[in-house]
């Protein structure tokens, strides 16, 4: 299971950190190029970006399947920025920003985003993997010694260039890419995509790859907790109160000093009370999960009941309702007293 999870991340990681290693590299050497120039830069760096992320996003994919979801989702996001550079390349930017300049680059960065993501997902017949259960068919294009190219990596490869070099050619090699949109936008997606599927299900999984036992029901916990705390976090930090930051801006503070003393102690309260929530959730959540193998108290008590000890079984369940009471006045003071 470690090395099921660590691969794919440590690829992505990878990939992210080499797709972005050419333009540091070149970064001093582009910043006195002309207008032509400049976008031919940007064209081959962003065409050698986005084939090395999607090649290894697909290069994983052939051996967790799972990966082969991130595809779409990345050459979704590599298109976000082509439909609003096309427009800002034919209606020059205001010099006062208006709503309607910025809805119509929000609506044209959506359609690009999915228009992208249909390709990817068609091109890649990732839709067929799906229903049959498959991973991606190994078909060799070309093997280079010990090095064998795989269609399903070579086309995802060819996607990423594409896409990669229209919107590095678009912007230019010295334009600014929004990188912060794309992690933030790609995280969300993930993170919609983990909570969206229930813990129950997510118990089964966890139980087929790692056995039966608390170690599963442990995974599938965490997982769904990440996932649904990760929303509540970041939804409490878009909603804090605009006004302590302004106020310590005006008074010459950095970014730090304003994080530290207008933005933290906003959130501290019900981010204390989210997490208490969720820790009530889990602890009622253990019980169901240990009746698909999960572990626990869960667990006991269906063998119990399948053995037909209502006796035992009983007793099992008044322990779960004590520690459930128990846990819910201890997080009442706690909140209490932190928020």
């Amino acid at each position: 299971m470690i090395k099921l999870s660590l691969e794919p991340i440590a690829g992505l990681v990878g990939a992210f950190a080499i797709s972005s290693l050419g333009t540091n590299l070149t970064r001093d050497l582009i910043k006195n190029t002309d207008v032509t120039v400049n976008h031919l830069l940007g064209g081959l760096l962003g065409a050698l970006g986005g084939a090395i992320l999607l090649g290894m996003t697909a290069t994983i994919g052939l051996s967790a399947a799972w990966m082969g979801l991130l595809i779409p989702v990345i050459g979704g996001a590599l298109a976000t920025t082509l439909l609003p550079q096309v427009y800002r390349w034919f209606i020059p930017k205001p010099e006062v920003p208006n709503l309607t300049d910025r809805n119509i680059l929000r609506a044209l960065a959506w359609l690009s985003g999915i228009i992208g993501f249909v390709i990817t997902f068609t091109l890649l017949n990732i839709g067929q993997s799906l229903v049959e259960g498959m991973l991606p068919p190994q078909v060799p294009v070309m093997t280079i010694g010990d090095a064998i190219l795989y269609r399903y990596v070579a086309v995802a490869m060819l996607i990423g260039a594409v896409f990669g070099g229209l919107a590095g050619a678009l912007g230019g090699a010295k334009g600014n890419f929004p990188l912060g949109a794309v992690i933030y936008n790609t995280n969300r997606t993930i993170l919609n995509t983990l909570r969206s599927i229930e813990p129950l299900i997510m118990g089964l999984v966890f139980v087929i790859w790692v056995g039966i036992g608390p170690f599963a029901g442990v995974l599938a916990l965490a997982l769904h907790s990440i996932a649904s705390l990760g929303k509540l976090y970041s939804e409490q930090i878009e909603s804090i109160d605009a006004g302590p930051i302004e106020a310590l801006q005006s008074t010459g503070a950095n970014r730090l000093q304003t994080i530290m003393y207008a933005v933290v102690p906003q959130i501290i309260p019900p981010y204390i009370a989210f997490t208490m929530y969720r820790w009530d959730i889990n602890v009622r959540m253990s019980t169901i999960i240990g009746f698909v193998g999960g572990g626990g108290v869960g667990f006991l008590l269906q063998q119990q009941i399948n053995l037909l000890q209502y006796r035992n079984a009983g007793v099992a369940v008044l322990a779960i309702a004590i520690v459930v009471s128990v846990l819910d006045y201890a997080s009442a003071a706690i909140r209490e007293r932190y928020t």
